[in-house]
């Protein structure tokens, strides 16, 4: 995975550790790495990664989404979400890019593309979207 999202632990100024449950409301500018459970919402313009063993009930708006644990509830990243091999996602995604790794678990709708993220306008349920551009059929 070469443009990765990294996971290195000096880069983390929050961690909720793998023994905390923390319900509530986390906004902040930096990268947090959630090992235990959260319940609540996360607004960061920076990275959120939830390890192997973190557990979130939460919607999360962020620069860049890793899971590894188990999230219920929606991701959306300005930048790119990865789904990596332990994923397990119950919930929307809404991102720029959207890496899936075979072994991942995801049951939800998502809309990827570069005009799509934390900062675009989302499109409300029932709303018609505009229509993809018809693709030329090839030739042989």
């Amino acid at each position: 995975m070469a443009d990765s999202i990294s996971t290195k632990p000096e880069e983390f100024t929050t961690v909720i550790g793998p023994d905390a449950q923390f319900k509530g409301e986390l906004t902040f500018q930096g990268a947090v790495r959630v090992d235990g459970q959260f319940e609540g919402s996360i607004q960061t313009t920076g990275k959120v990664i939830v390890s192997k063993g973190g557990k979130l009930k939460a919607e999360v708006k962020s620069g860049s989404v890793a899971l590894e644990g188990q999230v219920d509830g929606n991701l959306t990243a300005d930048d790119r979400v990865e789904l990596r091999a332990t994923a397990q996602l119950r919930g929307d995604v809404r991102a720029a890019k959207l890496l899936v790794v075979e072994g991942a678990s995801f049951v939800g709708r998502c809309e990827v593309g570069p005009n799509i993220g934390a900062a675009a306008p989302r499109v409300p349920d029932g709303v018609a979207r505009p229509a993809a551009p018809p693709v030329a059929a090839a030739r042989h």
